[in-house]
């Protein structure tokens, strides 16, 4: 795998959160806040994923549809949406967006030798946590896939 954010550790820290009918892994390094849904501005124009802009500490925040980046199936109807607040993007470039997502699950630890190579983009693959079968996200490739 490399090393990158989660270095050569046997397991990584995540926040589990559900888009669509998938669980996905967030490092939780990454993850700056977690809330309820914020209130979103539509953009004219823009691409189906950046679902608009929110305010967060009285800044515009680029609110990204988490379902879609990972193209995941439908799922339930969201009775608990929330806005991760994330930062994203390479070492070099990074920036702080909002990730819209259906629900906030728990943390858990991913391990990392049992993860099966993912899309190459915001999936970096997939493995097995607590009998289910759950997305690791890699951040550093958000800003690839925008």
């Amino acid at each position: 795998m490399g090393k990158g954010p989660l270095g050569d550790a046997e397991t990584a820290r995540c926040l589990m959160v559900r888009a669509g009918d998938h669980v996905c892994a967030v490092p939780l390094a990454r993850v700056r806040r977690v809330m309820r849904a914020l209130p979103i501005f539509p953009l004219p124009g823009a691409s189906p994923e950046l679902l608009g802009l929110a305010e967060f500490g009285g800044e515009p925040l680029p609110i990204l549809d988490l379902a879609r980046l990972i193209a995941a199936p439908p799922g339930a109807t969201a009775q608990f949406p929330v806005t991760l607040v994330v930062v994203a993007g390479p070492a070099s470039d990074r920036e702080v967006v909002g990730l819209a997502a259906d629900a906030a699950l728990e943390i858990a630890e991913v391990p990392i030798r049992s993860l099966v190579a993912g899309d190459g983009g915001l999936v970096r693959g997939e493995a097995p946590v607590a009998g289910r079968a759950v997305r690791l996200l890699d951040l550093e490739a958000l800003g690839a896939t925008r």
